[in-house]
Parts: structure tokens; C-alpha cells; sequence
């Protein structure tokens, strides 16, 4: 069921209780989990946070946590999925789902209160209760009367039966066929903050970095993303980014900014040059691509010396002219709009940082090549948001810089090799186990990066799979659909699973994302030809 009142219905229950906060490993929901902790901390409520990256993790990590819990809070986890069914809770244990993962479990939707929806996403278009479910005490009841007129009633029953049944594939059909994602969570946790009169500077930098996220990784329309953060705009307008609040030394502004990652911490040639705003469209993995970037920098101004230079130690009339050069430059080179308006970090005695910077610098750190996620997880939640001596940002941006360079020497090698290939209705490719670049796509961010660099650098015209090697005998797959940058939905979520079942392969649909997935790299094969057959 979904809630009317963020702040009766929600909050106030958890008052004076512990929670169980369940939290997935991604950008929104860690700045999300940062305003919910911040709540929490301001009311005395005394919570247990685990981190989980999928299904089974999510299952386990409640069969280990609920002794004497009876509220349990999700964060971009459990939406998509029967919760009820699959964790087997006990009667009087209440689950609150703020989950942007979408279409939402229709069991969960129509809950009779043990699960309850913290938000509902205008574009989802759920059926009738009416419509899904059937009483089945009503079916197994016998035909009044006897005799020819019983047959006749009985042949009816079985017909409307059947009737309700294949409308109810279509609906079904109809509304699990594409995964999307819905309004940012930490936008949602932003507005309860400002319920409950604790939105300060903490609250509106967590959720300038989360609506952020799902601008980079295009996860909402471009139309949708403004209107997804029409409150934390307004919040910042009037004033709630007061630099009197000391959970985060600096405040928040908006304002005009140029669209490349990381350029602060990168020198301008660079930022350009991976940026998967603009990588794609330089055509860089051709013999042109060089010569087209340095003839972008003589036309936007700036010299070679300059633009290959830290930023921070160029003219500095070269960079207050960065935002207007670039926008100037940018229609004879065919590329999209460089700048956009932007949350930024501004404190005392230190360079602005943009909330997309630490996007891909949390990013960079959630897919470590290294260290553990859950370490990793601990890391980010403790301190990233404080923007003092123990802020993570120099460990994340130079992770996020690695991972864009490797991102943008893969794409650049798979298409100067020809190595994209085309199956009928969809393109592929392939990380080869072995190559540098491997170890730094073996999440689904960076190789859904690396995907949507691909599909813009070929026109973006087609749906495109990129699978990368987990282990010695696991792949992950990820698929992108056609335009990703107009309509982010994705129709690979419902045909994995079909694909799955044809082909016999050990599937595994563990990832909250549904258009995410792993299998046997040895069944990879056999598992892309029948997704052939199938979407031809």
C-alpha cells in the first residue's frame, strides 16, 4: 500500500522504535540513507544499517537483523520484488519501501499494511486490484441447480475464468514489460527532512548529489529530472543552504556549470577527452579523433599548453571563460549542450565542488577495484557528506578519473577493432578476461558507462548488451535501450528473464536492476541467441 503522509505515516511510527534500515550499494540510496540518518539522529532513533547488493543478500541480511525488529526500512531495495513472500516476516513486522526501482511488486502495491510504499511515481500505471486478483473461494464454488442448466453455468464460469486470465497477462504484461527508475530517493528523504523541519545543509548537498546520480547515468528523462528536483531547487532559492548549520561546512548554490566530470580535479584537455558527454561525439576512437579535440580547444581559445595543464593552475582568464568558449564551440563541433545548471558545494577557503563530481567520485569508490563494497560502503557513509579534513573526495575522484580512463580506452579499442557486433535487433560487446581494463567494469555503473559511450558514439540508434567478466566462469551482462538519453526504459529487463527460460541458462536475476544480470560465461553463447530469436 502506498502512504499519503510522509510525515504521520511514516515517520512518526518509527518514533521511539528501532529500525532495521536495509540500504542498496548506490549513489541515490546512500544520500538518502544520509538524511535518514541524519533524522534519526536528531530524534534519538536508534537504527541498524546494513548494506545489501541484491535479493539474496537483502534476505540475509534480514534473517540476521530482525530479532526484536518490527519496523524495517528499504532504500532502493525490495520494491521491485514480493516482499512478504520472500523474507517470510513475522505478522506484526511493517516494512517502509523507498525504493526508485521501478515497476513497483504488485504485491507490495496492494499490501493490507505490512508493506507500505513511501512514495508512488506518477508514470506508473498500475492495474485494478479487480483486475490482478480473484477470490478463489468464489471459483470453487459448485453451480446452483442440476441438469443442463449446471453444465451451462459451469462451461460459462470456466470461459469468464479464462477471459480474466488473459486479460490479466496483458495488464501484467503490460506493466512489468520495461524497468525504469522513478524520482531520486534521496529527493523523497528531502522532502520528509523538510516535514519534520530538520532540512539544513547536510540534507539538501545529500540530495543534490543523489538527483545528480541519476542525471549522469541518465536514469530519468531530462524533462523528468527537473521536475524530480523542483523542491530541493525551491529549498535552495529560499534560503535553507544557511551556512549556520554544522553538518556541512559550506552551502549549497545553483548555478551554471560546464557538463564534464572532474575537470576541476583534471586538466580541461582531459575532462573533454573522457567525459561521456562529449567523448562519444569527438569520434576519438578514430584516426580524425585527436585532431578534431585540438581543433575543439583552438576554437573554444585555448592553447594546448593551457588546456593540458591542471585546471586550477591555468590563466585565469582562460577559466572564468571556460563556460562561454565551450558553449560557443560546441554547435560547429555537433556536440549537445556542455553546460547546465548544477548543485554546487561552495566553502570558505576551498575550490566549488559540483554535486556531479562527487556523484562519480562515490561511484569510483562503490566499484572499487580492490577493496570490498561493504568497506567501502562504511567509508562513504561515515564521511563523505561533512566536506572537512575527513572527507572522502581526493580517494573518490581519483578512483572515478581511473575508472573514466579505462571506460574511455575500452570503448576506443572495441570500436577501432570493429569488436561491436551486430545480433539482428541489438548490437554487443565483449570484455575480454585479461585486459586492463576488465577489473575496473566488473560493476554494473562503470559497464553501463562504458555501454552508453558505445551506444552514443554509434548513433545510439539500437539497444546495445556489454558483458564483462566477473571470474574465471561468471559474466555480467548489461543492456541499454535505443535513445537511452530521451527515454531511459528498458524492455532487456523482462526479455532477459523470457530469454533466460528458452535458452536453459543459469540465469542469475539476483541485481535489484532488472536489466542486470549474471551467468556462466560458458553459457553466454546460447543465452544471446535465444535474446536474438526472441526480440527479432
Amino acid at each position: 500500500m502506498f502512504i499519503e503522509d510522509l510525515r504521520n505515516d511514516f515517520y512518526n511510527v518509527l518514533l521511539g522504535n528501532r529500525v532495521l534500515l536495509l540500504v542498496h550499494y548506490d549513489v541515490d540510496a546512500i544520500c538518502a540513507c544520509k538524511i535518514l540518518q541524519g533524522l534519526f539522529k536528531c530524534d534519538n532513533i536508534s537504527y541498524t544499517l546494513v548494506p545489501v547488493g541484491g535479493v539474496s543478500e537483502l534476505k540475509t541480511a534480514y534473517e540476521e537483523n530482525n530479532e526484536e525488529i518490527k519496523f524495517v526500512v528499504l532504500v532502493n531495495c525490495g520494491g521491485t520484488i514480493d516482499l512478504v513472500d520472500i523474507l517470510q516476516p513475522e505478522e506484526d513486522v511493517v516494512f517502509f519501501v523507498l525504493d526508485s526501482h521501478k515497476p513497483t511488486d504488485i504485491c507490495n502495491v496492494y499490501s493490507d499494511g505490512q508493506v507500505r510504499l513511501v512514495y508512488k511515481d506518477t508514470e506508473e500505471n498500475i492495474p485494478n486490484f479487480d483486475d490482478i486478483f480473484r477470490d478463489d473461494e468464489e471459483e470453487e464454488q459448485e453451480p446452483q441447480g442440476s441438469g443442463m442448466e449446471a453444465l451451462e453455468a459451469a462451461v460459462e464460469k470456466r470461459r469468464e475464468r479464462r477471459a480474466w486470465e488473459e486479460r490479466r497477462h496483458t495488464l501484467m504484461f503490460n506493466y512489468t514489460q520495461f524497468s525504469y527508475y522513478g524520482k531520486p530517493s534521496a529527493c523523497v528523504a528531502l522532502d520528509l527532512a523538510w516535514l519534520v523541519s530538520r532540512c539544513g545543509g547536510a540534507a539538501l548537498w545529500a540530495a543534490a548529489v543523489g538527483a545528480a546520480s541519476h542525471e549522469a547515468l541518465h536514469a530519468r528523462p531530462p524533462a523528468q529530472a527537473l521536475l524530480d528536483a523542483a523542491s530541493l531547487h525551491r529549498l535552495v532559492a529560499g534560503g535553507q543552504h544557511a551556512a549556520g548549520d554544522t553538518n556541512v561546512s559550506g552551502c549549497v548554490v545553483l548555478e551554471k556549470d560546464v557538463w564534464l566530470p572532474l575537470y576541476r580535479s583534471w586538466s580541461v584537455e582531459a575532462a573533454l577527452r573522457h567525459a561521456p558527454a562529449t567523448g562519444p561525439y569527438l569520434k576519438l576512437h578514430t584516426l580524425a579523433g585527436a585532431a578534431r579535440l585540438r581543433q575543439l580547444l583552438a576554437d573554444m581559445g585555448f592553447p594546448l599548453q593551457q588546456a593540458r595543464q591542471a585546471y586550477r593552475s591555468m590563466d585565469v582568464e582562460l577559466r572564468r571563460c571556460l563556460l562561454s568558449a565551450l558553449e560557443a564551440a560546441a554547435p560547429k563541433h555537433e556536440l549537445p549542450p556542455p553546460t547546465r545548471a548544477a548543485f554546487v558545494l561552495q566553502r570558505p577557503h576551498a575550490p566549488p565542488r559540483p554535486a556531479h563530481d562527487l556523484a562519480y567520485a562515490l561511484l569510483g569508490l562503490i566499484e572499487h577495484v580492490t577493496l570490498p563494497i561493504a568497506r567501502h560502503f562504511k567509508l562513504i557513509n561515515s564521511s563523505w557528506v561533512t566536506g572537512g579534513h575527513r572527507d572522502t573526495g581526493p580517494a573518490g575522484l581519483q578512483a572515478a578519473q581511473r575508472a573514466l580512463e579505462a571506460v574511455a580506452r575500452l570503448v576506443h579499442a572495441t570500436l577501432s577493432a570493429r569488436r561491436l557486433h551486430l545480433a539482428g535487433p541489438f548490437g554487443y560487446f565483449i570484455v575480454q578476461e585479461g585486459t586492463p581494463e576488465a577489473r575496473f567494469v566488473r560493476g554494473p555503473h562503470w559497464l553501463g558507462v562504458a555501454a552508453r559511450w558505445a551506444s552514443s558514439a554509434c548513433g545510439g540508434a539500437r539497444p546495445l548488451l556489454a558483458s564483462a567478466p566477473l571470474d574465471d566462469a561468471t559474466c555480467l551482462l548489461v543492456g541499454i535501450p535505443p535513445r537511452f538519453d530521451q527515454e531511459p526504459r528498458n524492455l532487456f529487463g523482462a526479455a532477459f528473464e523470457q530469454a533466460a527460460r528458452k535458452s536453459g541458462a543459469s540465469v542469475s536475476l539476483d541485481l535489484l536492476d532488472a536489466s542486470v544480470i549474471t551467468l556462466p560465461t560458458s553459457q553466454r553463447p546460447q543465452f544471446l541467441d535465444a535474446l536474438t530469436a526472441l526480440l527479432a
